[in-house]
């Protein structure tokens, strides 16, 4: 039988995601550090099996963030989340914009540069923007 994932773990597990990201640490380092299997940390991070309280801790400590500060986050994500809901908003995902610590590598690269989006990797240069 597989293990319920609640709301509680899936905010956890997208926390501690973003931690790890903003860090620039991979799933290996922190698999590693944690005494994890990386296939149980991945299956934690995507949230397809619970973040137990030693597991946030354990997983915080390897990626260097205060498990308090995971858990805040996360009940504070929650709480909006029912805001919202009960506000009529059908999606939070709708509302939300991504903080840094949640981005992907990909999205945070991509703001470093104003003309990336423009950008010819066969060029090497950035192409004239349409007006």
């Amino acid at each position: 039988m597989a293990e319920q994932v609640t709301d509680i773990s899936r905010a956890v597990s997208d926390k501690l995601t973003g931690a790890y990201a903003s860090k620039r640490l991979t799933q290996e380092e922190i698999a590693d550090r944690a005494h994890m299997s990386i296939w149980t940390l991945q299956k934690k991070l995507r949230g397809r099996a619970p973040i137990t309280a030693t597991d946030l801790v354990v997983i915080s400590q390897a990626i260097g963030v205060s498990p308090t500060k995971i858990l805040t986050e996360a009940l504070e994500e929650i709480e909006e989340q029912k805001r919202l809901v009960s506000a009529g908003v059908a999606s939070m995902a709708e509302h939300r914009k991504k903080r840094p610590s949640e981005m992907t590598e990909e999205e945070l690269d991509a703001f470093k540069d104003e003309g990336a989006a423009n950008t010819d990797d066969e060029l090497g240069h950035d192409q004239p923007q349409d007006t």
